[in-house]
């Protein structure tokens, strides 16, 4: 990491470290090479196949024209599986450039935080107000900085080594006058929003834009998925080959819709109280309450690959929890939504994902270990000299 002062500002400029990237940039240049055939391949079937079916001409000589029916349930499949491959192959080769030809510059201005990042040969900048920045801290899962804005979390760079970035957290921090985390005031997600429910009070939803974009790409799905299912079902009616074809069309069909009307008349609401916080489902104008919680638990769990899951629990007086949010290797979300909801309402709120909690759990834990342990050599021995000849002589 190179840190210097500049006209503009403390400067910091982080490349890729260690030698292992070299390994993960092999592998995704070796799966990319496979990808480029298959998107080749999966691309000209499509345009040839689609400009046959449009025109009516045979897709090659001697062969017939194609039918309506086959080849629009051959063209969604395709559409759909080129559509999932291409975003995944996006995805490998900003990885690929990140390990091998990228650089994050990083300025700590009077007036808040710039990043210009580059990957490849693309650059991309981007520009944290200071009233927005909260904090900067660094996801050990990832090994990445990232700044806590009232806008939500930016990662900030993935870049150096860890030492360079707790030095990186520190000089910036200090250079921005970031105060420390636990002095920070409660600040509602971005990915929450409080608004006025059809009957008067407030409670709290996931942000309804994030719902609504959801509900405009679920329609892009369900329209032309029904029209495919309308040309086969035609189709079928004189040919009853086509009818399994008609019926997983028809049934994804309605699926899609059934997925548009749940985004777009459904969701889940949690009423805002004092002293407690109530769990309800809405349809339309009509709702349903199933919860009603009292207390507030942020947890941390493991799973078998090794990622650390941070959730955030509503408890009610009897034990039973209901889920609010659960991220994988970062709890500053969980941690915003529990800090913000204890104040709003009042209920208490414990988190055991502090490194208070973590080493008082990991004490318990070898407590617990030890005791065990114990018990078992006492019970082996207790068995050993019940035995003859391993009881005590007199």
């Amino acid at each position: 990491m190179k840190l210097e002062r500049t006209m503009a500002g403390l400067e910091a400029r982080l490349t890729p470290r260690g030698a292992g990237r070299f390994g993960g940039a092999a592998f995704l240049g070796l799966w990319l090479c496979f990808w480029a055939v298959g998107e080749f391949f999966a691309l000209w079937i499509l345009i040839a196949g689609g400009w046959a079916w449009a025109t009516g001409q045979p897709p090659g000589p001697g062969r017939a024209p194609l039918e309506t029916g086959p080849a629009l349930m051959t063209g969604v499949f395709l559409l759909g599986w080129t559509a999932f491959w291409t975003f995944g192959g996006l995805m490998a080769w900003h990885e690929f450039f990140r390990l091998i030809w990228s650089s994050d510059r990083l300025i700590a201005r009077s007036d808040g935080l710039d990043l210009v990042r580059r990957v490849g040969p693309f650059t991309k900048r981007r520009f944290l107000p200071l009233d927005t920045l909260r904090s900067l801290f660094r996801v050990e899962a990832n090994t990445a900085v990232q700044a806590e804005t009232t806008g939500g979390v930016v990662e900030l760079t993935r870049n150096g080594t860890p030492a360079q970035q707790a030095e990186l957290i520190v000089a910036f921090a200090a250079e921005l006058r970031l105060p420390p985390a636990d002095r920070l005031p409660p600040v509602l997600p971005a990915e929450w929003c409080e608004v006025r429910a059809p009957e008067g009070g407030e409670v709290l939803v996931q942000n309804p834009a994030t719902r609504r974009s959801a509900a405009r790409l679920m329609w892009l799905v369900a329209l032309p998925l029904t029209w495919a299912a309308l040309m086969v079902g035609r189709e079928a009616w004189d040919n009853l080959n086509l009818g399994a074809a008609a019926a997983i069309l028809a049934a994804l069909a309605g699926l899609a819709i059934w997925g548009v009307v749940r985004l777009t008349w459904a969701r889940t609401e949690w009423r805002l109280e004092q002293g407690c916080v109530v769990r309800q489902k809405r349809f339309g104008l009509g709702r349903t309450e199933n919860f009603v919680g009292t207390a507030l638990l942020l947890g941390e769990t493991t799973d078998s690959d090794g990622d650390r899951w941070f959730r955030l629990d509503l408890r009610d007086k009897g034990g039973k929890s209901h889920k609010l949010v659960q991220h994988i290797n970062d709890p500053t979300e969980p941690r915003q939504l529990g800090r913000w909801l204890a104040a709003r309402t009042g209920l208490p709120f414990e988190d055991r994902t502090t490194a208070e909690q973590l080493a008082r759990a990991e004490a318990e834990r070898a407590e617990l270990q030890a005791e065990q342990l114990r018990y078992l050599r006492e019970t082996w021995s207790s068995w050993l000299r019940s035995l003859p000849g391993f009881g005590r002589r007199e």
